[in-house]
């Protein structure tokens, strides 16, 4: 074989062999994307399923008897600043959650009423949304 044929063969060979090596490490780029890709799914999906249970099911901060602790609504109070009151008060967790259970309970349409009210940290969020939505018959 001549010099030139030799050399044309090598390079063949080179450019098979790169092709080979390109596909595979694409290959694995693309196995390695969905692996990801699917558990930045499933981490998602799990906060979010955790979370909304936490919106129907949210537990009392402290057992019973718990800290009783005087909270007043006024007139024209909005559901955050309720919110809002409540977690820098230390009877909700977590202001934005209580702001989601606020707006999907039975009292979303006319509010709670203005008052005072002694709650305690042993009440869960929905027996609180109760007591003030109920006019303070707990007050």
């Amino acid at each position: 074989m001549s010099n030139k044929k030799k050399a044309k063969h090598q390079s063949k060979k080179n450019s098979v062999a790169k092709n080979i090596a390109g596909g595979a490490v694409g290959t694995i780029f693309n196995v390695v994307l969905i692996i990801v890709a699917v558990m930045l799914i499933y981490y998602f999906a799990v906060s979010a399923y955790k979370y909304g249970v936490r919106i129907y099911g949210e537990p009392a901060i402290s057992e019973e008897p718990g800290t009783e602790i005087n909270v007043t609504i006024t007139d024209g109070m909005d559901f955050k600043g309720i919110a809002k009151q409540l977690c820098e008060k230390g009877l909700v967790r977590e202001e934005r959650l209580f702001y989601i259970q606020e707006r999907l309970s039975n009292y979303s349409e006319d509010g709670f009423v203005a008052g005072d009210y002694v709650l305690s940290t042993a009440m869960t969020p929905d027996e609180m949304m109760d007591v003030m939505g109920a006019g303070g018959d707990d007050k």
